[in-house]
């Protein structure tokens, strides 16, 4: 059949009535599913606007929505954000900084969780660090569940918490350098003979440092613990 271009037909009437049909259904249907795939953008966009801190998403506090990091090669299981950046890909060479305060007993580090400085914006939050560590190291699995050395007054530790059935002990020390302030939380507990360190460090910068027109307020420590502690409740041995 030849198609005669420009010509009104008993076809090109169907084709266009076909399409004025379907079309409304087609953008329906794509609609959907973009606002399924923003929605938790949106609620991002939402409690910041809202808040001044994207800390106060629901998102946050509901870790069944997060994506979880499985390590079969390090025996255990975390979740965290997706918008937070993971580094797993480290090697199995032993190294002295797979926990704060290892005073040079050697074990491998695991993973890495950062929390962006775009968490808590217009603030003096820099970001903060959650990593996963693990040692057999004899030195290490005696002063595992040990308050490091140097750590200085502000160095303690609490009572025993549980994370999935697994006893950890938690030490808290605190730093500062030229403005610059670090909160270390380590979690630690000694599994099949191994020491385990989940830790996390916040890091922020002293507003004095800052320019008064950049009219930054303080950061909400709250709000970055309790994400920080939500993914430590994650951890889980396999």
């Amino acid at each position: 059949m030849k198609i005669e271009w420009g010509k009104v037909t008993w076809y090109s009437k169907f084709i266009a009535l076909a399409l004025f049909v379907a079309l409304p259904f087609i953008g329906f249907w794509y609609g959907t599913q973009y606002g399924e795939m923003v929605v938790p953008f949106n609620n991002y966009t939402t409690a910041q606007n809202a808040t001044g801190t994207v800390a106060a998403n629901d998102y946050y506090s509901n870790v069944a929505e997060w994506q979880a990091d499985q390590r079969p090669d390090g025996g255990f299981s975390i979740a965290t954000p997706i918008d937070f950046t993971i580094n797993d890909n480290y090697s199995i060479t032993s190294v002295t900084d797979w926990r704060i305060g290892a005073n040079n007993a050697s074990g491998i580090k695991m993973l890495t969780i950062t929390i962006p400085r775009t968490f808590e914006p217009q603030t003096n939050f820099a970001d903060a660090t959650l990593t996963v560590g693990k040692s057999g190291d004899s030195v290490a699995v005696a002063d595992c569940l040990k308050p490091d050395q140097g750590a200085g007054p502000g160095s303690v530790s609490s009572s025993t918490t549980k994370v999935n059935g697994a006893a950890f002990w938690i030490f808290k020390s605190a730093s500062a350098a030229a403005g610059n302030v670090y909160e270390t939380t380590s979690y630690r507990t000694i599994h099949a003979d191994v020491c385990y360190a989940v830790e996390y460090t916040i890091h922020s910068i002293q507003i004095a440092n800052y320019p008064a027109s950049y009219n930054l307020r303080p950061f909400d420590a709250n709000a970055v613990t309790a994400v920080l502690d939500r993914m430590v409740g994650t951890f889980k041995f396999q």
